[in-house]
């Protein structure tokens, strides 16, 4: 009870005493509440020992534990000694051989240096018992014992039986035939054992390396075994001669985007380089003959926009020219990415040497020196891997279509032809990237002509203005806008639609360095595509082999997709 003349707690409460303070004055010398020991220091309080109270047993809850114990029976070393089904079966026909000679007189004695058939039968017999024994020991003693085999046994849908010879044979309901009865009872064997394995093997190639049902088919004459199709199918694909016959070419998950097309920039900062064609000019002369054309395409690989030039040939200083034609057009770029043509590579030495000419420290002036900071660096993809610029290929395309769209098979002058191109660059680069908005009355779409609006060949460094109203800017300033703009658009928006993928991602393929591959070559047929080592292998940044060397008649880059693994390689 409260004491008499001192506050209560509930005016306190009233008053808007918070409950720490509220506490404290509870357990002050002020108020007579609670246990005495409450108002002491905590060192001083008493400390609650729970003690150990002895439950009945039968009170306890009781838990079952149960423990799940497998036995797996390896195969005998007989059957993982010898990889040839003839090769065991001489074997086992000669020891049975020596055994019964063993027992017999001289004169009863087999001197044959072959085996007969009745030889093979028996050492037939003998090794499909002994993996039956093996691999079927509860259905033996069941059978043995005149039972039926389990309801959950692997051979209960066979209706299996003990012949004669202590061998299980499938009942089946076939036994009003007049096929053979090995045919109608054959011996039922496990589908992955080695010895099935040896057997599967044979026939296959007796059969002239036929396929899966006809081989099954064969082997079911004499064997049954287990989960017959899967069986087969797991010994045909370590077949290296139908691995040789029919190579598939090594898929591997899909990689990381470069960085050339996730980084923002200006517009062909990085561009990737192709070459179309040939298209045949309409002759200055009536009877003069048609000139040929190519057309060269050059994608910034960040935006996709398109620059399409009209080259004479294919020749190292007609590209050079198409390249000047471009910086001074659109932008110089920083890298440059194409495959690995001839007329590329060439460049690629004439630009090298040009690049070391205006390095910096040389005997130039400020001028050469600062063109040197901003030299371009040439990037070739592997050899005969055109997965690796899908980017332009996809532009090669869609020139090549609408071109064809236009003018058909009509033949056109330099000028016109100029024309066309210019009118198909505007058409590609017109092409929507993603909606501006999420307004169903807004019909705008950002596409890689808003990229182009400004494209200086040396950008400055200009401060952010996409929150300035456009009233108060200039039209320089409107221009950086605009740009910025775009540029946040395709960073916010464009860059997380390039995370989805369209097809499934295939398992990894594990290269190991040394092992042996067939090399891909569109000119051959598969049967003639040579075999290759890996001599080195060149992942990516992801982990993901993409392409690697490899030796046959020298050393050599290709593109894991030019490359068809071997199954069997390990055996």
């Amino acid at each position: 009870m409260h004491v008499a003349g001192e506050e209560n707690p509930a005016d306190l409460v009233s008053r808007g005493v918070s409950a720490n303070e509220l506490v404290t004055e509870l357990v002050s010398d002020k108020w007579k509440y609670g246990p005495s020991w409450l108002r002491k220091p905590k060192s001083s309080w008493p400390s609650q020992v729970y003690e150990a109270i002895d439950f009945p047993v039968e009170e306890l809850e009781q838990k079952k534990t149960a423990i799940l114990a497998t036995i797996t029976a390896s195969p005998d070393p007989l059957f993982l000694r010898y990889s040839r089904y003839l090769r065991l079966l001489n074997l086992v026909g000669f020891v049975l051989r020596f055994a019964r000679n063993a027992r017999c007189k001289p004169e009863n004695r087999y001197r044959g240096k072959v085996l007969d058939a009745a030889e093979i039968m028996a050492a037939k017999l003998v090794l499909s018992k002994l993996v039956q024994k093996e691999s079927f020991p509860d259905e033996l003693k069941l059978l043995q014992l005149g039972k039926r085999v389990s309801s959950k046994s692997k051979l209960r849908l066979m209706n299996p039986y003990l012949d004669a010879d202590g061998l299980i044979r499938v009942g089946g309901r076939l036994q009003r035939s007049r096929e053979a009865f090995d045919v109608l009872h054959p011996i039922i064997l496990p589908g992955f054992h080695p010895f099935t394995r040896l057997v599967i093997k044979h026939h296959h190639e007796k059969l002239v390396h036929s396929g899966i049902s006809t081989t099954l088919a064969v082997v079911r004459d004499e064997f049954w075994p287990l989960s017959g199709r899967r069986a087969v199918t797991s010994v045909l694909r370590k077949c290296f001669r139908c691995c040789r016959a029919t190579p598939h070419p090594i898929e591997q998950p899909i990689g990381q985007l470069p960085a050339a097309r996730v980084t923002a920039g200006e517009a062909f900062e990085c561009t990737g380089v192709d070459y179309c064609g040939p298209i045949y000019l309409k002759p200055a002369q009536r009877k003069a003959p048609s000139r040929k054309a190519y057309i060269c395409v050059l994608i910034c690989l960040s935006t996709k926009a398109v620059h399409l030039e009209l080259v004479g040939d294919l020749s190292t200083t007609t590209f050079l020219m198409a390249l000047n034609r471009f910086i001074w057009r659109r932008n110089k770029p920083k890298h440059i990415y194409s495959d690995n043509g001839t007329n590329f590579i060439g460049a690629k030495n004439a630009l090298h040497q040009l690049y070391c000419m205006f390095q910096p420290g040389s005997a130039q002036d400020n001028i050469k020196q600062n063109l040197a900071q901003d030299g371009i660096q040439w990037h070739l993809i592997p050899p005969r891997a055109p997965n690796f610029g899908g980017l332009w290929q996809a532009a090669v395309k869609v020139a090549k279509k609408q071109l064809v769209r236009q003018l058909g098979d009509a033949l056109q002058t330099y000028e016109e032809l100029v024309t066309v191109l210019v009118s198909i660059e505007g058409s590609m680069n017109s092409r929507p990237l993603m909606p501006l908005s999420d307004d169903p009355n807004d019909c705008r779409a950002l596409t890689p002509s808003h990229f182009l609006v400004r494209n200086m060949i040396r950008p400055l460094p200009e401060p952010d203005v996409r929150n300035i109203p456009l009233n108060r800017l200039g039209q320089y300033e409107r221009l950086q806008s605009y740009s910025q703009r775009f540029w946040h658009q395709w960073r916010s928006e464009y860059l997380k639609e390039l995370q989805v993928l369209y097809k499934t991602n295939p398992k990894q393929f594990k290269i190991d360095v040394g092992s042996i591959v067939i090399l891909k070559d569109d000119a051959l047929p598969p049967a003639r595509w040579p075999l290759a080592r890996v001599v080195d292998t060149h992942p990516g940044p992801d982990g993901i082999t993409q392409s690697y060397l490899r030796t046959s008649g020298g050393e050599f880059k290709r593109a894991v997709s030019k490359i068809c693994g071997l199954p069997c390689s390990e055996d």
